[in-house]
């Protein structure tokens, strides 16, 4: 077990959590875009041009692949054992403009520290008893 930036313990890493983590950068990366676009393109656009079909079509694909995010985030959230705070704030942040993308960079960088952590434990020599 180890302590992590935000005071838990955690544990190393294991293979499990790789496919998960793989899905969770994808719709982040995508949740993010399309919340990008909802707020910035398609609302504008409703208002200011009166055309509200961009805000039915990038709206109903946000709400969607909204949905997909928070189940990513979930399944990386139990297999890395996180707190329910910091499980909320990285399922939350696909709400907020440009968010998705620091909460992505933040488990970013938390999963690359368990990874050192678990390479220096699995270059460690075995103690014998």
């Amino acid at each position: 077990m180890t302590s992590s930036v935000y005071g838990e313990r955690t544990r190393p890493l294991t293979t499990s959590y790789r496919g998960a983590y793989l899905r969770y950068r994808v719709m982040a990366y995508v949740t993010g875009v399309m919340l990008v676009l909802l707020v910035f393109v398609a609302v504008p656009l409703k208002y200011l041009a009166d055309t509200p079909g961009p805000v039915a079509v990038v709206g109903t694909a946000h709400g969607f692949l909204f949905i997909v995010y928070l189940l990513t985030a979930l399944d990386l959230g139990v297999r890395l054992r996180w707190p329910l705070l910091r499980l909320g704030l990285v399922m939350i942040s696909g709400t907020i403009p440009f968010m998705s993308f620091v909460a992505e960079r933040s488990v970013r960088h938390e999963i690359a520290a368990r990874a050192t952590v678990t390479q220096r434990e699995a270059a460690r020599p075995a103690s014998s008893p």
